[in-house]
């Protein structure tokens, strides 16, 4: 089994980073809060801007509004030194085409630009007073799916490891556990991720408590549950490698499904796309959601991270 590859430089700041000069091209996703405008008007003010979309219901991805290929993907990267990704707006299925395509166009680096937010919204029904409620509509969640080039199909009587990375919505893992409610679990095992240190303090109060009777049902125990820096793309990225080390079997398949912070996503990305083509093999499951508008408020934190692909 071959081993992490990539090395991470990050720099985290209370305001834009200054390093964004320079960048060739910067790609954004759509903007639905405070943090996601923060960034793409930063990234506007100093380089040139691309707007990604990846539609999982026809696999199709489309930039600055046009349908276009992985060659055109690659083409419009050509003599950019540096190339940046907006982490903030753009989802997992786009952050893979970039960077397979970076891959592809022999890129030896991409940059990653992330604003932690400075408060969720929080989703509470009329006529609740209970302080200790924790409800969270960040998403509207699809259909679970994978991806071309990241999919490996399920049959009832193969064995499987099966990562989850858990974000504030428990509305997310049971649709997931709805979808393969035919498992057996003597042959898929099941392992959970979950952001520890938190972006802000307590904040793991609001991943742990809401998936608490989900995991009693699924009879995990504490060994099954590993805790990983909710903000750090790196550590999500070695903690994958790390348990596909412990769970990875060339007879077996390797599934993640990264539902927790944009980070955890991206470092879930990462690492696919190093494992793809593996003898033990690796595969998304995931949902593609659609992100609500005015998820978060304000900025707490700029993250820019380097990867050396």
């Amino acid at each position: 089994m071959n081993s992490p590859k990539y090395v991470f430089t990050s720099k985290v700041s209370s305001s834009t980073p200054t390093i964004l000069a320079g960048v060739g091209v910067a790609f954004v996703g759509e903007s639905v809060d405070d943090r996601g405008s923060a960034t793409i008007n930063a990234l506007k003010a100093v380089t040139t801007v691309s707007t990604l979309r990846f539609d999982a219901s026809n696999q199709g991805i489309y930039l600055d509004g046009g349908e276009v290929n992985r060659s055109r993907l690659v083409a419009h990267m050509n003599g950019m030194e540096r190339i940046l990704l907006d982490i903030t707006t753009l989802g997992l299925g786009e952050i893979l085409h970039i960077l397979m395509a970076a891959r592809q166009g022999e890129h030896h680096a991409v940059e990653l630009l992330y604003a932690e937010p400075g408060e969720y919204t929080q989703d509470i029904p009329n006529g609740t007073d209970d302080p200790q409620r924790r409800d969270f509509k960040l998403t509207k969640n699809c259909r679970f799916q994978s991806m071309h080039g990241f999919a490996h199909e399920y049959q009832t009587n193969m064995k499987a490891a099966h990562v989850f990375f858990l974000g504030f919505e428990p509305g997310r893992l049971r649709n997931a556990f709805e979808q393969r409610d035919d498992l057996n679990t003597d042959l898929y095992g099941i392992h959970f991720v979950i952001g520890v240190p938190a972006f802000q303090a307590g904040w793991e109060s609001n991943t742990i408590s809401p998936h608490l009777h989900i995991l009693e049902d699924q009879n995990i125990t504490e060994q099954a549950i590993t805790y990983c820096q909710a903000n750090s793309i790196r550590e999500s990225y070695l903690t994958l490698w790390d348990l596909y080390r412990q769970l990875g079997d060339e007879r077996w398949c390797f599934y993640v499904s990264p539902l927790g912070t944009k980070p955890h996503a991206v470092g879930a990305a990462l690492f696919l796309l190093e494992t793809k083509g593996n003898d033990a093999p690796t595969s998304l499951f995931y949902d593609h959601p659609e992100r609500v508008n005015k998820r978060s408020t304000n900025v707490a934190a700029w993250h820019h991270v380097t990867v050396c692909l």
